[in-house]
C-alpha cells in the first residue's frame, strides 16, 4: 500500500475499511510546514502505549482510538486483533493518514491494537522500529479472578460475598445501590462444583472473561446453582452429567425475604437469570427449578448455548425443563441457541408455568404483557408431548417466533403448545415466521390456524447426521432462509 504522508494534509478524512474503520487526522495541522521539516533523518518512535486512548461511543457501538503526532512522519500501520484469537485480524495491517479513528466495538471482547509509524521518505525519515501494541477490554471489569482448580462451593464458602452496596461493581439508581458481582475464570481453567452454591441473595455474574476460550465446570452428584438474585452464566461449559439437580435452581426459603428483595405483587423478584454463550452436556434433570416458591424471573434469557440432554423422566422437576411450579418468568427469551436430546428420557413440558403466575400479579399491569420470545433455535427431540403451559399469561402475552427449527419435539403441535394450548386471548398477540415443525415419521406438522403466518417450512431439514449432535441443516428451505441455531452455519462454511 502507498506511503502517504500525514502532516502534508488538513483535516481530510480516509475511510479504511467499509463497515469496520473510519479514520480521520486530528485538529494537530495549523496549515505550516514548519514542524513537519524540523524533524529530519531521524529514525522514528512509535507512540507510548500510554498515550494511545480509546473512548466508546454513547452506544457502546463504536470506539474511538486516538494517539498523538509523531512529527516527520508519514503515516501510522494499524492493525486491531481479537485478544484471544489473533489468526483473523479485525483489521490488519491498514496504513492511516491520521491520528484518530473510529472502528466497531463489540461487547465482551479482548483487543490488541498494534500501532507503527511509518517513516517520510523525503524527509529522510526511518519507520519505528517496532510497535505499539496495547490491550483493551470491552468485559466489565471484574470484583475477583477465581483460582484455577478450584472447588467453586469451597470458593465461595471460603470466600463469602460481601454485603450489597460494600464492594463490587456498584452503581447508583436513585437513592438504591444496586450491587453486582463479576467473578471471572481463568480461560481454558477447569473447575468443580461438590456441592449446591448458593449466593445468599447477592447479584453474580460467573464468567470467563475470553470467548473464545471457556472455562470447565464439572459438578458434582447432587450439585448445581442456587438463585436467590440476579444469576449469570456466561462462557462457561458445563458438565452436568453426575448430578440430577437442576442446573439453576430458585432458593427454597424458609422465611420469607421480605426487605431484601422486591415484592410488587404476589411474588419476589429476580431480575435476572442468564446462561449465554455457554455450552451444557449431560443434563440429567431440568434446567430450571423455582422449588414450587413464589418467584417472577423478571427476565429469563437463553442465548447461544448449546444444551445437550441426557435427562431422565424421574429426575426433571414438575415434568418440565424449566420448570415455574411456584411462579413464572415476565419475559422468557431464547436465541441463537440448540437444544438437542440425547438421552431416552425426556420432560413432558419445554416450558411450565403455576397457572396463577400473570403479568398483574407479577406487579404490572395487563397492558405490559408478559413475552415469550424464540429466535433462530435448533430443537431436536425436547420434550414428549406438550411444549408450553401457562394458562394464566394467555390472556396478556406477546408471542415471537422466528427462524426456528422443532424437529421431533412434544407431538408436533408447537404453536397451538407455545400459545398454552392455544388460548389466545383478546389482550394477547403472536407472530410466525419461517419456521419448520417436523416429524420424522410423518413430516411437516401442520400448525392449523395456530401459525397462520403462510411462512411455515414445510420440507425436511435434513440435518447432516444429528445422532451424533451434527444438527446443521442441509434442508434447500432451511438454508435459503438461514433458520435454525446460526452456529450450523458457521460451521459447515
Amino acid at each position: 500500500m502507498k506511503r502517504h504522508q500525514l502532516l502534508a494534509m488538513t483535516k481530510t478524512c480516509l475511510l479504511a475499511v467499509a463497515g469496520m474503520l473510519m479514520a480521520s487526522c486530528a485538529d494537530t495541522y495549523d496549515g505550516k510546514d514548519s514542524f513537519q521539516y524540523d524533524v529530519r533523518n531521524t529514525v522514528l518512535a512509535s507512540p507510548s502505549e500510554a498515550d494511545i486512548t480509546i473512548t466508546p461511543s454513547t452506544d457502546g457501538s463504536h470506539m474511538d482510538i486516538e494517539w498523538p503526532v509523531v512529527f516527520g512522519a508519514g503515516g501510522y500501520q494499524f492493525k486491531l486483533l481479537n485478544a484471544s484469537d489473533e489468526t483473523k485480524p479485525l483489521v490488519n495491517d491498514t496504513i492511516i493518514d491520521g491520528c484518530k479513528l473510529t472502528v466497531s466495538r463489540e461487547e465482551d471482547m479482548n483487543y490488541k491494537i498494534v500501532l507503527r509509524t511509518i517513516g517520510n521518505t523525503k524527509l529522510n525519515n526511518s519507520d519505528a522500529p517496532t510497535a505499539t501494541e496495547k490491550l483493551y477490554s470491552t468485559f466489565a471489569a471484574s470484583f475477583a479472578t477465581i483460582p484455577d482448580g478450584s472447588d467453586l462451593y469451597q470458593y465461595f464458602q471460603e470466600n463469602p460475598l460481601p454485603d450489597a452496596g460494600n464492594d463490587g461493581d456498584t452503581e447508583e439508581e436513585g437513592e438504591e445501590t444496586v450491587s453486582e458481582f463479576i467473578f471471572d475464570l481463568v480461560p481454558g481453567g477447569n473447575y468443580t462444583v461438590s456441592q449446591p452454591v448458593n449466593f445468599d441473595y447477592k447479584k453474580v455474574i460467573l464468567r470467563t472473561a475470553d470467548k473464545t476460550n471457556h472455562a470447565a465446570i464439572t459438578l458434582d452428584a447432587g450439585a448445581n446453582f442456587i438463585a436467590s438474585n440476579d444469576l449469570t452464566l456466561n462462557y462457561v461449559d458445563i458438565d452436568a452429567s453426575a448430578t440430577e439437580k437442576p442446573l439453576v435452581e430458585a432458593y427454597n426459603y424458609s422465611e420469607n425475604p421480605d426487605g431484601i428483595l422486591e415484592k410488587p405483587g404476589n411474588y419476589y423478584l429476580i431480575n435476572f437469570v442468564r446462561i449465554m454463550n455457554s455450552n451444557v452436556t449431560g443434563l440429567v434433570g431440568s434446567l430450571f427449578y423455582d422449588n414450587n416458591k413464589s418467584w417472577c424471573v423478571v427476565n429469563f434469557l437463553i442465548k447461544n448455548c448449546v444444551i445437550l440432554l441426557n435427562t431422565k423422566t424421574d429426575a426433571i422437576k414438575n415434568q418440565a425443563l424449566i420448570s415455574f411450579q411456584g411462579g413464572g418468568a415476565k419475559d422468557f427469551s431464547i436465541s441463537n441457541s440448540t437444544v438437542y436430546q440425547g438421552g431416552e428420557g425426556n420432560s413432558n413440558y419445554f416450558i411450565r408455568y403455576n397457572n396463577s403466575a400473570r403479568v398483574d400479579r407479577f406487579g404490572w399491569t395487563t397492558a405490559d404483557h408478559t413475552t415469550m420470545t424464540y429466535t433462530n433455535n435448533t430443537f431436536y427431540k425436547v420434550a414428549s408431548s406438550q411444549w408450553g403451559n401457562y394458562s394464566g399469561i394467555s390472556n396478556y402475552s406477546t408471542y415471537d417466533a422466528r427462524y426456528n427449527i422443532w424437529y421431533d419435539c412434544a407431538d408436533g403441535n408447537i404453536a397451538r403448545r407455545m400459545m398454552g394450548n392455544g388460548r389466545l386471548g383478546n389482550n394477547a398477540s403472536a407472530n410466525w415466521v419461517s419456521n419448520t415443525y417436523w416429524n420424522s415419521t410423518t413430516g411437516q406438522v401442520d400448525q392449523g390456524t395456530y401459525d397462520a403466518s403462510g411462512t411455515a417450512l414445510t420440507t425436511d431439514p435434513a440435518f447432516v447426521d444429528a445422532a451424533n449432535g451434527i444438527l446443521t441443516p442441509t434442508g434447500a428451505e432451511q438454508v435459503e432462509n438461514k433458520t435454525g441455531d446460526p452456529r450450523w452455519y458457521a460451521v459447515s462454511e
